[in-house]
């Protein structure tokens, strides 16, 4: 918890002054990213493990910065689905770059066999974990 709290921090407070969003916008930026003609706002919701409730007020920020735009889902029409604009796009490009640097710069001390130790024990506890649900 304690190594989650200062690189949260870090990428947080260089996100903010850089680029002018939170990591959870980034975050859920980086999940519409992935999928350019969208996602459902309960599958972005599950992505982000997060509740309804916090994704849709994720959303509903972002739109109002005009970096993500929501429309009825074509397939249910009692759903949404959210996507970036290009200006999401764009601006989740530059905020890549700075979560990029910021972690490189943090870790940069550390040896890539160590990160590849580090990587791989982690990988391994998630999956662990995972087939204890």
């Amino acid at each position: 918890m304690s190594l989650h709290s200062v690189v949260f921090s870090e990428l947080n407070r260089a996100l903010s002054d850089q680029c002018g969003i939170s990591l959870p916008k980034f975050d859920t930026m980086a999940h519409l990213y992935r999928f350019p003609d969208g996602m459902s706002m309960s599958n972005l919701s599950n992505a982000l493990r997060v509740s309804n409730g916090n994704v849709s007020g994720l959303v509903n920020r972002l739109i109002k910065e005009g970096l993500v735009q929501k429309e009825m889902s074509l397939e249910d029409r009692r759903s949404f689905r959210a996507r970036l604009t290009n200006e999401g796009k764009d601006k989740f490009e530059d905020a890549l770059r700075v979560h990029q640097e910021v972690l490189a710069d943090m870790f940069a001390d550390l040896h890539p066999e160590e990160m590849t130790k580090i990587a791989a024990t982690i990988r391994d506890l998630l999956v662990k974990l995972g087939a204890r649900r």
